[in-house]
């Protein structure tokens, strides 16, 4: 036995090291990334906790409400009453099944505040997310950085698991048109709110929601322990529980022509953070390029300068598009008006004229990986001086 303090805790590895694929190593040493604690989410962190995952990135933004105790095993009416965030609770109980799992969590939304450097360093990640936004970004994240991801999706008494792997099954590739109009509407909006809101309340059950988190988990486990071919990457799960039916599907192909295609390689870890100036970022790419001649793409545009549609003052701003919320644009303006990006900046080099602004103020988060383009190509760079932003404890 295990001492934690004055308790008693099974040795969890001895539990399934008689399992005779069961390899101990691999999956104590797992980094495994949980995006979204909600219904699905729940029963995945409390399946990895129970399987003594070794570590565990849980990924969301929201407060934990009354409707989610229905179908949320890890959460508790005190929880509701003092306005917890998902993340931080969720990470708690999970400590609480299982002392021997080290947990990090992140309180904010994966499109805008998890750097590509993260999802690099995680050996799989299972998507447990309720809009298609997200879910394109998460294909696209994973796929420049080589990850299998792991979707799973819920509604009544129907679920359903879709493993993606680059070159193999796509989410972009297999979205209807219908859910293409969703996504550039959200697209669209600049407030982070209004793009992650949900679709409305899916009506479902913590059965469903624990079927489907219990394929996605042994999934999972699957790719932990390399067993890619006895994996599901490239079909589909799928069980409607009304007529008890299950199907397994074949993915959709996969076509000539998609952005979640586009694959990092060659990554060149610089000792770079997000805390650093763009002035000092350009002087050490120039350096390494041997040219000052470098641009840094940026995944978001800057606003620059905004107008308001009535009063119709301009100002001079510099904030991430997508951290553009609804609550900051009424510092400039009144009654509600319209507010016009007049400005807008994509690229940034030596003339860039707020070069003394730090990454992270034009939204990179930590670890992230840059764009970077010198002599006519693209190239990657990570900001490797975060390395301590991954933190399991």
């Amino acid at each position: 036995m295990n001492k934690l303090s004055n308790i008693d805790i099974p040795n969890w590895d001895a539990v399934y090291q008689s399992l005779s694929w069961w390899k101990t190593e691999q999956v104590s040493n797992a980094k495994v990334m949980v995006v979204g604690a909600g219904a699905i989410g729940n029963e995945v962190l409390k399946n990895l906790a129970l399987l003594n995952i070794g570590n565990i990135l849980i990924i969301d933004f929201d407060h934990i409400e009354y409707s989610n105790l229905s179908r949320s095993v890890l959460f508790r009416e005190e929880d509701c009453k003092s306005k917890n965030l998902k993340v931080d609770i969720a990470a708690s109980r999970v400590r609480e099944i299982n002392p021997n799992v080290k947990v990090m969590a992140i309180n904010g939304d994966v499109m805008i505040d998890v750097g590509l450097g993260v999802f690099r360093r995680m050996d799989v990640i299972i998507g447990c997310l309720d809009n298609r936004l997200a879910r394109l970004f998460l294909n696209r994240s994973s796929f420049k950085t080589d990850k299998v991801w792991i979707d799973g999706a819920i509604e009544n008494l129907i679920g359903q698991v879709n493993p993606y792997k680059r070159e193999v099954a796509c989410y972009e590739c297999a979205l209807r048109e219908a859910e293409w109009e969703d996504i550039q509407v959200r697209l669209g909006c600049a407030d982070v709110a209004m793009r992650n809101i949900s679709s409305g309340r899916i009506p479902t059950t913590p059965i469903s929601s624990s079927i489907v988190a219990a394929i996605q988990v042994q999934e999972a486990l699957k790719i932990i322990h390399g067993y890619t071919k006895q994996s599901m990457v490239g079909s589909s799960f799928y069980y409607e529980g009304m007529n008890n039916l299950i199907l397994q599907l074949d993915a959709e192909p996969l076509k000539e022509e998609c952005d979640s295609h586009d694959y990092y390689e060659d990554i060149i870890e610089a000792p770079l953070s997000n805390n650093d100036t763009f002035r000092d970022a350009l002087a050490w790419l120039g350096k390494y390029f041997q040219d000052e001649k470098v641009t840094i793409g940026l995944d978001h545009s800057i606003v620059l300068k905004i107008s308001t549609q009535i009063s119709n003052k301009v100002f001079e701003i510099f904030k991430a598009k997508p951290h553009i919320s609804e609550d900051f644009l009424n510092q400039y303006r009144s009654n509600l008006e319209e507010v016009y990006f007049l400005e807008e900046e994509n690229y940034v080099d030596i003339g860039f004229k707020f070069i003394d602004y730090r990454l992270a103020d034009a939204g990179i988060p930590p670890l992230h990986i840059l764009q970077v383009y010198q002599g006519g190509k693209r190239h990657f760079v990570e900001l490797s001086k975060d390395e301590s932003f991954i933190n399991f404890q």
